[in-house]
């Protein structure tokens, strides 16, 4: 039930309409996982970090013509820790989690949040690069885990503990860690001016639109969007 719940919590959180179930789209099947990845590898068709050590989350992609086709990649363990720690009610929207499963809880919103964007680009045929999926799922990250945090200390302790506190899996000064390391960045900086410019209950209208806005942004739009905010 959590990646359907998360599905509508993000439906609801940028006003998205999909004909679509994430869960289709979901496999826990780790070899089938390490054979993609092992292919990806092979025939040098992206860069991917060390998939000798275990998947927790990924995304295989496949694009013919007009025609996509995705996977999104799930450990059942981490999924299984992340449902049973969390709650979320009748929106999908997360109340309460356990401290040290955040991590898990992260990698299954994360898959949750690549699935969705592609979903949507697809169905409204705009186009859509890896460093603008990795932007929106840090984004989703912070906003979907800010209800569990309702005060300023704790959303100021999420922020460090989601973007200062970030570490990258990929090799330092290879491209995918610069992509990481720019997502990150900049949805730190994002989600730092969302809190401050919509810090009340009364201010959910104006998030709400400002949310709505942002998601149908071209992704240099929304890097764009971001640097004119500071």
């Amino acid at each position: 039930m959590l990646v359907e719940n998360l599905q509508t919590s993000l439906q609801r959180q940028y006003d998205l309409a999909l004909p679509y179930q994430v869960k289709q789209f979901v496999s826990h099947d780790a070899l089938l996982a390490r054979n993609l990845a092992g292919s990806v590898r092979q025939d040098g068709g992206q860069e991917s970090h060390d998939h000798s050590m275990d998947i927790e989350e990924t995304v295989f992609i496949c694009q013919s013509g007009d025609t996509l086709e995705f996977t999104v990649y799930l450990d059942h363990d981490v999924l299984d820790i992340a449902s049973e720690n969390s709650r979320t009610d009748c929106h999908g929207r997360l109340h309460t989690y356990e401290q040290h499963i955040i991590d898990s809880l992260c990698t299954v919103v994360e898959g949750v949040s690549h699935a969705v964007c592609l979903l949507w680009h697809a169905h409204h045929d705009r186009q859509l690069r890896a460093l603008d999926l990795e932007l929106q799922a840090e984004v989703d990250k912070y906003l979907l885990l800010m209800a569990c945090n309702p005060d300023d200390d704790s959303r100021n302790r999420l922020h460090r503990q989601l973007f200062d506190n970030a570490r990258f899996t990929a090799p330092v000064h290879s491209e995918l860690y610069q992509r990481y390391k720019a997502a990150s960045d900049c949805a730190a900086s994002y989600c730092e001016w969302l809190t401050q410019a919509f810090p009340r209950p009364a201010d959910q209208t104006g998030l709400n639109q400002e949310l709505a806005r942002f998601y149908r942004l071209s992704g240099s739009a929304k890097f764009e969007h971001i640097r004119r905010l500071h």
